[in-house]
């Protein structure tokens, strides 16, 4: 029997929506729909209705590649921007705490619904009945928290506690979802049933609209109804990078990840040979990382929505100019003698999961990778952010925070115009190779979703690693002066490269963690053959449909 195509996700049930599809006779774009229909279902705290999306999708036929941006935009249209129920919660991680803002002023415009439809009316074939079929059949049947679930669930205990419904839905008896629980969320299943018969009418327009509105609108948030009718998905243009050999196709603004990773992918082409050691590979990792935060800061943050803003964060001139601080920067790490300056340990696990790790969460959001047999290709990345800490009433669904992030606003929280777009870190990336072979990936993981791929984009091409290699390669990441790294044996060598010679802090982690993203790829090869690798870091689960 031949093979449909490849299925990457961040969870068994959600591959499984997605592969049903596929032998229904449906696109990587029905598939894509189908999966992400599910994850709202199974990964509820990652993504849903309540949040935005941007996908990367490939035509098969012609092989040119768009961008679906439904990423949310700013609430208040009529009624002004303000925070309203705007709430900081300190969420404790045992050593540390972090700050978050959560409640329903903290809510922008969810636009995942549109976002579907439009991937779906433009490239899908199948009715949109067959595509919700999995989601309502989870959500009304109940599916079992995995081991990630409870991770997330006990991280964010302090914000999906605040409203009595997500209290209800994500602490029952008191306590964070665990591995082994079975969920049903019946609401789900009939909003979920909506979306099949009416697409996004319903959220937009109807009840679920109006719902939303009475709860999220003034006085405790900024959403109206204008806010929901007036939002438009747009279909945009690529940005494209060559590396080597290779072409990635990664999304413009208001995607602020895919111009960092290209300015990174183009750094490393000049301070770091193919044929580098595993040391030296990850001295340059560390220092281009260093040089994009320095990018960043230097006006790149401000300026992003200003005309030309990515064109000249990587244009020659500026390449030229960070080449010469990065190579610098790796020079003093190779004459540094000091060993590298230890940080603080993670935090100790919170009730027996996987710690966050030491510097931010790891980030609500989820990634869908999928290639179809006639070359169709997708890559989706939706998120809730933390969420808001309460549902959208009657739907059962949790709703967005994007309102109250930090790397979404760095310059200052409701500074933005009602109806403006977002900016945000997701990349869903497409990589197509020399011979015509497709890459579909990416993460999760807020602003290490650019460092996770730029890691994995270099193994694969570079190192000429298989998928499921490349993913597993020990990981960094690069903030300010400190490093994080999983130390999966990697030698005191590899330690003192990315500590910069002892001018980095370096807090280690003692193996594959979903601080470092999840990096689901799904991929066709040049001669037809399929492959797919879930990150374990984020419960990942790739398979071959047949």
């Amino acid at each position: 029997m031949a093979d449909l195509g490849s299925v990457a996700t961040g969870h068994a049930s959600t591959t499984d929506a997605a592969v049903e599809v596929l032998r229904a006779g449906g696109t990587a774009a029905d598939a894509a729909v189908a999966a992400a229909l599910a994850a709202g279902v199974c990964e509820p705290l990652l993504m849903g209705l309540g949040g935005g999306m941007v996908a990367t999708v490939r035509e098969g036929a012609t092989g040119r590649v768009q961008i679906v941006n439904s990423m949310s935009v700013f609430p208040g249209l009529g009624v002004g921007l303000k925070p309203r129920d705007f709430r900081a919660l300190e969420v404790d991680y045992g050593p540390t705490t972090q700050l978050f803002h959560a409640g329903r002023g903290s809510t922008a415009v969810p636009t995942v619904a549109p976002g579907l439809e439009l991937l779906w009316s433009r490239w899908g074939r199948l009715p949109l009945e067959t595509i919700a079929r999995p989601a309502i059949r989870l959500a009304r049947g109940g599916w079992d928290a995995t081991h990630g679930t409870q991770v997330v669930s006990t991280m964010l205990e302090a914000i999906t506690s605040v409203g009595p419904c997500s209290d209800a839905l994500f602490n029952p008896d008191g306590r964070p979802l665990g591995e082994g629980m079975r969920v049903t969320i019946p609401s789900m299943g009939d909003a979920l049933e909506a979306f099949a018969l009416d697409g996004s009418g319903p959220f937009v327009s109807g009840r679920y609209a109006q719902a939303l509105v009475d709860e999220f609108g003034p006085p405790n948030g900024s959403i109206t109804m204008e806010d929901l009718a007036g939002f438009r998905p747009t279909v945009l243009d690529p940005l494209e990078i060559d590396y080597r050999g290779g072409k990635l196709y990664v999304p413009p603004v208001p995607c602020t990840g895919g111009a960092l990773l290209g300015f990174g992918l183009k750094l490393l082409d000049r301070v770091c040979p193919a044929d580098a050691d595993r040391v030296e590979v990850a001295r340059a990792f560390a220092a281009v990382m260093a040089a994009t935060e320095r990018a960043r800061a230097e006006g790149f943050d401000e300026g992003f929505f200003e005309p030309g803003s990515v064109a000249e964060l990587l244009s020659e001139s500026n390449i030229d100019h960070h080449t010469r601080t990065t190579l610098a920067d790796m020079n003093r790490s190779r004459r540094g003698r000091t060993p590298p300056r230890a940080a603080p340990p993670p935090p100790a696990p919170p009730r027996g999961a996987a710690g966050p790790g030491p510097a931010r969460t790891p980030g609500n959001t989820t990634h869908i990778s999928i290639v179809d047999a006639e070359g169709n290709a997708v890559s989706l990345t939706s998120s809730n952010g933390e969420t808001c800490g309460f549902l959208w009433p009657v739907a059962g669904v949790p709703v967005n925070n994007f309102l109250g992030e930090d790397d979404i606003h760095p310059m200052g929280f409701h500074l933005g115009q009602p109806g403006d777009a977002m900016r945000t870190m997701m990349t869903p990336a497409m990589m197509v190779g020399p011979e015509g072979g497709v890459l579909v990936m990416g993460t999760g993981g807020s602003n290490r979703i650019r460092t996770a791929m730029l890691q994995v984009v270099r193994h694969i091409i570079d190192g000429h690693e298989g998928l499921e290699a490349a993913i597993l390669e020990p990981r960094i990441h690069v903030e300010g002066d400190h490093v994080q790294v999983e130390d999966l044996r990697v030698g005191h060598a590899f330690l003192a490269a990315v500590g910069g010679g002892g001018h980095r802090h370096v807090t280690r982690f003692e193996d594959r963690h979903l601080y470092f993203g999840g990096v689901h790829t799904a991929g066709r090869r040049s001669d037809g053959t399929f492959e797919a690798f879930g990150d374990p870091r984020r419960a990942g689960d790739g398979r071959i449909a047949r």
